[in-house]
């Protein structure tokens, strides 16, 4: 996973020692749980970073420049040269021009990290919202990272439902920095990389093999996956859909019976932007609008657990 790190101690309104300590954990947390650590290589915080993360590497035998890149503007000199250090294709990060181009370390990056800081991080937060990024404020230091945490808890209660539990984490008072940047890190890599799989598929009795079958075949690549009307939630069940959905890796559809329910479900599914395994009874007669869909067709459950394992094996290859 490649994490982008972006802010400053200058605009960091608390715990400026604490605030230090914990940039310095986050650097040696994220190489040492094997991701990529990019910064924009122009602040004392990127300084600091990457040196810790460098640091680290070098105790523990790594590979800085496998794990630490940084990219520096051109015309400007790099503010350090842990890792590898590369020059921006771009002439500014600005968002002003008619043609916008990621900066180079948004648009690596799984997920946008943001500490302290004020305008200038407010422009990088914004760069990794209009690439759909997922992005974590660190509240505990004031500056324009709280504010980036309200804004996606906010953002998240609007949309996600449960899943501000999992996001307010962040606000949490740990003690010890590098048990907090742990947390942080362990939480940007469910975000995403989620273990949870939503079913989609008739609630009648004669689909509960297929309900199973799905659910091993999940299990076997450490995925968690089950119907909705398996939940002992109270919500409402719409609410609950679409929350499923989004919080999930991917999602497997059985389409053999004709319900408005699923192919809705479908639909909203491949809407979120989710990669959809859809799956069918031999001899099922699709809707024209779905007849181009790639379907794994099956006649047994065993027929339909080696088709499932091979597909899901190519997602969990592709995403690595």
């Amino acid at each position: 996973m490649n994490i982008f790190v972006s802010g400053s101690f200058r605009s960091a309104t608390r715990d400026h020692e604490l605030c230090q300590k914990f940039v310095e954990s986050l650097g040696r947390e994220i190489v040492r749980q094997d991701h990529v650590l990019l910064h924009g290589c122009r602040s004392p915080l990127d300084v600091a970073i990457a040196k810790a993360a460098e640091g680290w590497l070098v105790d523990n035998h790594g590979d800085p420049a496998a794990h630490i890149w940084g990219y520096c503007l051109s015309g400007q000199e790099p503010v350090n040269v842990s890792g590898r250090v590369l020059r921006s294709a771009l002439p500014d990060w600005e968002m002003t021009h008619a043609e916008l181009k990621l900066p180079e370390q948004v648009e690596k990056a799984h997920v946008a990290i943001f500490v302290g800081g004020s305008e200038g991080t407010f422009g990088a937060r914004n760069w990794a919202y209009w690439a759909r990024k997922t992005i974590l404020g660190i509240p505990r230091f004031g500056g324009s990272g709280e504010t980036i945490y309200q804004q996606e808890l906010g953002r998240r209660k609007g949309t996600l439902g449960t899943a501000i539990e999992e996001y307010e984490l962040l606000n949490e008072l740990v003690p010890l920095m590098p048990q907090y940047a742990k947390a942080v890190v362990d939480l940007a890599a469910r975000l995403v990389h989620p273990h949870t799989v939503f079913q989609i598929l008739s609630f009648k009795h004669e689909f509960l093999d297929t309900s199973a079958t799905f659910k091993e075949v999940c299990a076997e690549f450490r995925f968690i996956s089950e119907r909705t009307d398996e939940s002992n939630s109270s919500e409402r069940i719409l609410p609950r859909i679409e929350d499923g959905i989004r919080q999930s890796a991917f999602v497997i559809a059985d389409v053999t019976e004709y319900s408005p329910n699923v192919f809705y479900e479908v639909g909203l599914a491949k809407g979120l932007g989710k990669e959809v395994i859809v799956t069918a009874r031999k001899g099922t007669q699709l809707p024209f609008d779905v007849s181009d869909v790639p379907v794994i067709w099956w006649d047994i459950q065993e027929e339909l657990k080696e088709a499932l394992r091979q597909r899901i094996a190519a997602i969990v290859k592709a995403r690595m």
